[in-house]
């Protein structure tokens, strides 16, 4: 049955893992963005005497990046001249850390013309024991790679296709991401590169160190961040490049426990370099022949192995990571024990499934197990939604704004009226409306509110039904009292401020020309500015009609349901649902 295991873990390394169909356009891509920034580097008066040469590393140099191109990582060398006199010293507060003393090379460059440049630059990056310091190293790199963008214009263009960069600091890299057509980050690392006889290993990791040409002093901020500080962290990127070379299914263990961590939110503290490490040590203690067993073999008991490690309480105590050159140094001990805690249940919970697979194959635990490495699909689709104008597809259409439609013509009021006074029979108990005493909703109606004269307006018609019915007909917005039983309240509103038509029909019966052939007062009729307000008040006179004869209080109920409609909407979409852990242990 491990066969079957086996297999589903190929299928999954294939589809998953090794994504190489985008591969060569990133790499030409970045190739260009790596030259560009590297000639700038060397282009610098001082700095570019001290350039000298790069290194890929991080996954790419490893030979165990997984998923899309999408991250690469460039270690750029910086050399001294008399290097050599560097006095490297262990940092005794901060294990894993080295300090350089540039004492020397400072008094032999005081006395070199040629290099009169570097010594000033030095003066303004070292301490008063003349130690490197790294934080003032970071700040005068910045200021080159800021300029360096500016030179650019902030973007680079590659083939005729235009990307965007964007810079920003994090840790000891100077990172440039790129956004347009192709969407990826490139860290670049400065380091100190110094020789062999310059390092302050103990003698089993000299030994492991072997033959390795030089070394690297990165630096990398400490935690939390402390201004003058000489201390740089200790890298030798080389001599680990040769320990995991050539070991069969070493990397495909790698790369597998790396995608498994990817497509887990709960396992984002579990850095790729812990991966590293693990297995580095497991390469000094294992024969060469360990790893010529199966990726299904090999992921388990590494996993097993990271528990180990992770665990708050096992039979040797806390587990503890350590440092591969300098066993001192505890690499998870910055994690929190609900991080830890994170970690160990998801690395329990995949062993738990593939061990489970590797006894009985069912279509569940095989689901489970591509499950475990699947987040590669996503990564596809950003590709494939990716025009050739370099503009993310975007699946969601943009909404048009709703279209206000124009006020009617004079003609259609009088349609509408025609069918609403079929329902005027319900509301002929307007003579018993208390519309002579709202003198203020008069005052409004008639678009003028210090004209408070239309009274006798509204008293004269209202003892005849029929006129008031005839007064409805003009006006437009008698689709309120409507809204208020809930038919269609949205359309009438956006129009109530903008009825031209009825502007000369000002008079609160609806009717203005009619009300001037029953009504001797014509004056407060023809106002036609403060159309919003009377066009407002005017719906609600209809609106006690169909409001058992409240005219003062019908205003707000029309209102009422718009409202009551936009508070349902927040309280479906304020209910997402809780994300749930990514982890499961059975």
């Amino acid at each position: 049955m491990a066969k079957n295991l086996e297999n589903s873990l190929i299928e999954a390394f294939s589809k998953y893992v090794s994504i190489d169909e985008h591969r060569p356009e990133y790499t030409a891509h970045y190739d260009a963005l790596r030259k560009e920034i590297y000639s700038q580097w060397r282009g610098h008066e001082t700095v570019g005497k001290l350039v000298n040469g790069y290194t890929l590393g991080g996954g790419y140099g490893d030979k165990v990046k997984v998923g899309m191109p999408d991250e690469f990582d460039l270690v750029i060398h910086l050399q001294f001249p008399e290097n050599d006199k560097i006095i490297v010293t262990a940092d005794r507060s901060k294990p894993g850390n080295v300090i350089l003393d540039m004492s020397k090379v400072m008094q032999i460059l005081a006395n070199q013309e040629h290099n009169k440049a570097v010594f000033q630059l030095l003066q303004k990056i070292v301490n008063h024991k003349q130690q490197l310091l790294e934080d003032k190293l970071q700040s005068l790199l910045q200021g080159l790679m800021t300029q360096a963008l500016i030179k650019m214009g902030n973007q680079i263009e590659v083939n005729g296709v235009v990307s965007l960069l964007k810079y920003k600091r994090c840790g000891p890299a100077h990172t440039i991401e790129v956004k347009g057509r192709y969407v990826y980050s490139v860290d670049f690392v400065p380091a100190i590169k110094l020789a062999p006889a310059q390092s302050v290993l103990a003698p089993e990791q000299r030994q492991h160190f072997g033959q390795t040409p030089s070394w690297d002093a990165v630096p990398k901020p400490i935690k939390p961040p402390r201004p003058d500080n000489p201390s740089f962290r200790a890298s030798y990127y080389e001599a680990e490049k040769k320990l995991i070379y050539g070991k069969n299914n070493l990397k495909n263990a790698i790369r597998m426990l790396k995608q498994h961590r990817n497509t887990k939110s709960n396992m984002s503290n579990l850095k790729s370099y812990f991966i590293k490490t693990l297995f580095l040590w497991e390469v000094v203690r294992q024969d060469a022949s360990y790893w010529n067993r199966s990726v299904s073999e090999l992921l388990i008991e590494m996993l097993t192995k990271l528990a180990d490690v992770l665990s708050l309480s096992s039979a040797k105590g806390k587990g503890k990571l350590l440092f591969f050159w300098d066993p001192k140094l505890d690499m998870i001990a910055d994690l929190d024990t609900n991080q830890r805690k994170d970690l160990f249940n998801c690395v329990i919970g995949a062993q738990s499934d593939f061990r489970r697979a590797d006894g009985n194959l069912t279509d569940d635990i095989k689901n489970r197990v591509k499950n475990s490495f699947s987040n590669g699909d996503k990564e596809k689709e950003k590709l494939e939604n990716k025009p050739s104008n370099g503009q993310v597809i975007n699946s969601v259409k943009e909404k048009s704004p709703p279209v206000v439609k124009p006020n009617p013509t004079p003609n259609e009021p009088k349609k509408k009226a025609a069918a609403q006074t079929e329902n005027k029979p319900k509301v002929k108990a307007e003579p018993v409306q208390v519309k002579p005493n709202p003198k203020p909703n008069v005052e409004v109606q008639t678009g003028a509110k210090t004209k408070v004269k239309a009274e006798p307006v509204q008293v004269k018609p209202n003892p005849k039904p029929n006129e008031q019915q005839k007064s409805v007909k003009p006006n437009p917005n008698q689709n309120q009292p409507k809204a208020a039983k809930g038919e269609t309240p949205p359309p009438v509103q956006p129009n109530q401020p903008k009825k031209a038509e009825p502007e000369t029909k000002t008079n609160p019966n609806g009717n203005a020309t009619k009300a001037k052939a029953n009504i001797p007062n014509p004056q407060p009729q023809p106002q036609p500015q403060p159309k919003a307000k009377a066009n407002t008040q005017t719906n609600s006179q209809p609106q006690p009609k169909t409001k058992a004869n409240v005219p003062p209080n019908s205003q707000p109920q029309p209102k009422a349901n718009p409202n009551q409609n936009s508070a349902t909407k927040p309280q479906t979409e304020a209910s997402p649902k809780k994300e749930e852990s990514s982890c499961r242990i059975n």
